[in-house]
């Protein structure tokens, strides 16, 4: 009979989107009660701890309600050959899996929804203007991040998105620039979809597209819309 030792977490940052994996040993707790796992970015994403290594707690930050859970397994559910998932209380939704790497991969796949989906689901879709081109935005917006070309010319990459009806306001913390993408017109919507990459600047915000690289000056109303 074969125990496993060794599990995979995969869970999304609440600041960056990134969805981590990280291993997750038994071992780890042979000389310590708990243990931490942060995101690339710097985030912490979950504390995991025990008395008597037979039952587990999980702490987590939720990317969706951008609150912390607190979790209850014992340790034949977290390290297992089936998959655990874990869901917001709150949403519902499924912020993580652990389980073997395989699996797990295969369950993140499964069940990567398009942030339209989940805008639906909580009830987002009266909210905008154009709901199918805003969810179209989100979505590519949501790819460049992931891509690593979302960032700040001050070398700030947890680049902030407030979501209004018509469109989505972009935010530095470091060093406070800030830009606008419409997000309303089909214009709007082949404009960022031909975007690779964008960074914020003092003066406005760069961004390549189709393999050029070119500077929008900050404006009251500086945006992405299709404008040559």
């Amino acid at each position: 009979m074969c125990i496993p030792t060794t599990s995979v977490v995969a869970i999304r940052c609440p600041i960056c989107g990134q969805l981590e994996f990280h291993a997750l040993s038994l071992f780890e707790f042979a000389g310590s009660s708990s243990c931490k796992i942060q995101c690339t970015c710097g985030r912490p994403l979950l504390s995991i701890g025990t008395k008597d290594r037979k039952k587990f707690w999980l702490h987590v930050d939720c990317a969706m309600c951008e609150t912390k859970h607190l979790f209850y397994f014992t340790r034949k559910q977290i390290w297992s050959d089936e998959v655990l998932e874990i869901d917001c209380e709150d949403t519902g939704l499924e912020i993580g899996y652990i389980g073997p790497k395989n699996k797990v991969r295969q369950c993140v796949q499964k069940q990567d929804r398009s942030l339209a989906e989940m805008a639906e689901e909580l009830g987002f879709a009266d909210y905008f203007d154009s709901p199918d081109i805003m969810y179209d935005v989100l979505d590519r917006l949501y790819q460049i991040a992931e891509n690593g070309n979302l960032n700040c010319n001050c070398g700030n990459q947890n680049i902030e998105i407030e979501i209004f009806p018509d469109h989505l306001e972009l935010r530095c913390d470091y060093c406070r620039s800030s830009a606008r993408i419409m997000a309303r017109t089909e214009e709007d919507l082949e404009y960022i979809m031909n975007s690779t990459a964008i960074q914020l600047a003092e003066s406005g915000f760069d961004f390549t597209r189709l393999n050029k690289t070119r500077r929008r000056k900050k404006s009251k109303n500086s945006n992405m819309s299709n404008k040559k």
